[in-house]
């Protein structure tokens, strides 16, 4: 049996990263789009959060029904889904960035406990063949969203600790 822990340790780094990226970022910028073909950070934020509690609490299934999954939150809705169904359509929540912060923190820390003490070859109910490889994955999705976020802050002229 393979162990899963180093693979959650990225995961946890890929979210350390994405808060520094949205260290001091101004409320009135999270969900500001700095084109209208580019996601603003919220919706960025919202998109990880989203794919972490459908991918590891919705049973393998690419759009479940949200009221099935063990937690609530206003970042887990549908609009979050990808960027090509919902380009169009910008999104935005009364939140601000400690409040978006929060809650990808909360729904980290629920994904985490869905995966649990399973070993990185358990099967995957879903297109991802094992927990490992999903949880492999999490952590490329959330470092890949981490550099779009401090693309969006450099649109829109902030200057960044990193990157």
């Amino acid at each position: 049996m393979s162990t899963i822990a180093p693979l959650i340790e990225a995961w946890d780094e890929a979210h350390r990263e994405f808060a520094i990226a949205l260290g001091g970022l101004p409320d009135e910028d999270l969900w500001k789009r700095a084109h209208p073909r580019l996601l603003s950070i919220g919706e960025l934020a919202g998109h990880v959060a989203y794919w972490q509690a459908v991918w590891t609490m919705g049973g393998g299934e690419d759009r479940p029904a949200l009221e099935r999954l063990p937690l609530e939150s206003p970042l887990l809705d549908h609009a979050f889904r990808y960027y090509t169904t919902n380009v169009e359509r910008p999104f935005q929540l009364d939140l601000g960035t400690l409040q978006v912060l929060a809650e990808v923190g909360r729904i980290h820390e629920a994904a985490k406990a869905a995966v649990g003490d399973r070993s990185k070859d358990d099967p995957y109910p879903g297109q991802w063949g094992t927990w490992g490889n999903l949880v492999q994955y999490q952590a490329f999705h959330v470092a890949y969203h981490t550099g779009q976020a401090y693309s969006v802050r450099h649109v829109l002229g902030h200057e960044t600790e990193d990157n």
